[in-house]
């Protein structure tokens, strides 16, 4: 018997993840509004209690420099992590 694995309509095509300085959830979910409208944006996360209040951005031909524009447009400091 053959299974296969079912596979998502929205594939992970790039991941950025940044240090921000975003610290209360409502600045975040105005944010996150802003930067779903975006076309090719998937999912925005944010961990607030990390102290780098890190932004997790999936997306699709949506280049890093337009998230930090639009991140820097709200007011926020926001700056790519390394691996």
């Amino acid at each position: 018997m053959i299974i296969e694995n079912q596979m998502p309509e929205y594939q992970i095509k790039d991941l950025f993840i940044f240090r921000t300085n975003i610290d209360r959830k409502v600045e975040f979910l105005s944010l996150k509004r802003d930067l779903e409208r975006i076309p090719g944006m998937g999912p925005c996360t944010i961990d607030l209690e990390d102290c780098d209040k890190v932004l997790r951005v999936e997306c699709e031909n949506v280049s890093l420099v337009k998230v930090v524009e639009e991140v820097s447009r709200h007011g926020f400091f926001c700056e790519e992590l390394e691996d």
